[in-house]
C-alpha cells in the first residue's frame, strides 16, 4: 500500500515523497509502523487536498508484478474480489478493517472499522475507498458510482462519470462508510488468462480421459489460484457434473481437496523461489485461508517451513540444489 502512495506521489506530487521513501522496502518488509503510513497519509490530505487521496488507487495498473494485486484483479466477479480482500485482513492481522456487504449484483454496501476499539482516520478511509474503486474497474465493473453521507445527513456523490469529486468542505464527509453501485459487469480477460499450470503427479498407468480432465481443472485452478474455489464450481467451468468430476478425480487416486491442496503448495514454492515477497502474502496468494493454515500444509507437505523453504531454495554457489516441493 505504502509503495503505491509513493509511486503516484512521485508522479503527481513529487515535492510530497518522503526523503527516505527510498528506504521503504514495501515489498521485502511490509511491516511499516502504522504511525509512519498515518503521518504520510495525513501529509497528503493537508498539502495535496483529499482527492489526490481518493485518485492514488488509479496507480494500481503499474503494479501488475506485485502477486497481492496480480491476485486481487484476477477475479471473475465482485464477490470473489471481496472475499479476497476480508481474507487478506485476516491474513496480514490488519488492525483497520472494512465490513462489506454485497446488497445485489450491482451494489455493496462499505463500513470501515478496527478490531481494537480504535477509529480510522480520514486520510485512511479514502485511500482504502479509492483503492476499491480501482479494483473494480480493472475486474470489469462498469459505470461506477460511489455515495457518502455528510455529517448533516446528506448524501454527497463522490464518484459519478469516472470523475471525483468533494465538498469544498471535506472534513464534512463521513468517510468510515461509503455505499457503490455499478451499470454492469464484463470480466477482463487478464482475469480469465490462465497461466502455466503446475505438474501433478498422476498414478501409471493413468486413464487418458482422466488426465486429460485433471489437466483442464488444473488450468482452471491457476485462472485464480487465489480464489476460495467449491468443487460445484470447478466442476461447472469444467463442463461436468460435481458427481463426474468427483469421479475423474478417483480415477487419479485424488479427492478435491488433495488436488487443490497440490496446486497452492506448487504455487506457494514458486512464489518463494521467484520473488522475495512477505512469507504472509505468498500464502494469501497460494490460495490459503489463513497463515496457520498456510505454514502447517505446507511443512507437511515439504518437510520444511516456508521460510526455510525459500533460503534453501537460492543457495550459494556449490551448495545443494533447491529443494523441490
Amino acid at each position: 500500500m505504502v509503495s503505491l502512495v509513493v509511486h503516484q506521489l512521485r508522479r503527481t506530487n513529487p515535492e510530497l515523497v518522503p526523503g527516505d521513501a527510498g528506504t521503504l522496502d514495501t515489498v521485502r518488509h511490509a511491516n511499516i509502523p502504522a504511525e509512519r503510513k498515518r503521518g504520510l497519509l495525513e501529509i497528503v490530505w493537508r498539502q495535496a487536498g483529499p482527492q489526490t487521496l481518493l485518485s492514488i488507487g488509479q496507480g494500481i495498473s503499474d503494479f501488475d508484478y506485485d502477486p497481492i494485486w496480480h491476485a486481487a484483479i484476477r477475479s471473475a466477479s465482485p464477490a470473489l474480489f471481496f472475499d479476497k480482500w476480508r481474507r487478506f485482513e485476516v491474513f496480514a492481522h490488519s488492525r483497520n478493517r472494512l465490513r462489506i456487504h454485497l446488497a445485489h449484483e450491482k451494489s455493496a454496501l462499505f463500513q470501515r472499522y478496527t478490531v481494537d476499539g480504535g477509529t480510522p482516520t480520514p486520510p485512511e478511509n479514502l485511500l482504502i475507498c479509492g483503492l476499491i474503486i480501482a479494483l473494480l474497474e480493472r475486474i470489469g465493473c462498469i459505470g461506477l458510482r460511489c455515495d457518502m453521507r455528510l455529517d448533516r445527513g446528506a448524501v454527497y456523490r463522490v464518484l459519478e462519470n469516472g470523475r471525483f469529486r468533494l465538498p469544498a468542505d471535506a472534513g464534512s464527509l463521513v468517510t468510515t462508510a461509503w455505499t457503490l453501485d455499478w451499470q454492469s459487469f464484463s470480466p477482463r480477460a487478464e482475469s480469465m488468462a490462465a497461466v502455466e499450470p503446475p505438474a501433478i503427479p498422476l498414478p501409471t498407468p493413468c486413464d487418458p480421459s482422466v488426465e486429460a480432465t485433471i489437466g483442464a481443472v488444473v488450468r482452471l485452478l491457476m485462472v485464480d489460484v487465489a480464489r476460495q474455489w467449491r468443487i460445484s464450481e470447478l466442476a461447472r467451468d469444467a463442463g461436468l457434473s460435481t458427481r463426474s468430476l468427483q469421479r475423474r478425480l478417483g480415477g487419479a487416486k485424488l479427492s478435491f481437496s488433495q488436488l487443490v491442496r497440490l496446486v497452492r503448495i506448487q504455487e506457494a514454492c514458486r512464489l518463494l523461489r521467484a520473488s522475495d515477497v512477505p512469507i504472509t502474502a505468498v500464502g494469501f496468494c497460494a490460495g490459503f485461508s489463513d497463515s496457520a493454515h498456510f505454514s502447517r500444509d505446507f511443512r507437511a507437505s515439504t518437510g520444511l517451513t516456508p521460510s526455510a523453504f525459500r533460503e534453501l531454495s537460492v543457495p550459494p554457489p556449490g551448495a545443494a540444489p533447491q529443494p523441490a516441493c
